[in-house]
């Protein structure tokens, strides 16, 4: 596996690693892991939050999820930046 530092989220390259590859692995994280993912395709997907949870938990292309939602590529990209860079402080509140 290979993984390459997104240019346009502002985290070193290690801490996208991360990230990628819990959610690649979304099945096998705890529970709280899972809903922070969930909350967090939520707030930056907004209606897109199932095109943001492909992008984060799957290995499709770009292309082929904004075809498959109906979302432009530039939009996934930001909201796929926003996902990245609020990983870190996103707390997510008790329902």
């Amino acid at each position: 596996m290979s993984f390459r530092k997104l240019h346009g989220v502002k985290l070193p390259e290690e801490v996208q690693g991360l990230i990628r590859y819990t959610c690649l692995c979304y099945s096998r994280q705890p529970k709280k892991i899972r809903d922070k993912i969930d909350s967090l395709c939520e707030v930056c997907g907004g209606d897109y939050s199932a095109a943001l949870f492909d992008v984060m938990c799957t290995r499709r292309s770009m292309t082929e999820i904004s075809l498959k939602h109906n979302i432009s590529e530039p939009v996934l990209y930001r909201k796929r930046r926003d996902f990245y860079e609020k990983w870190n402080t996103y707390k997510m509140t008790e329902k």
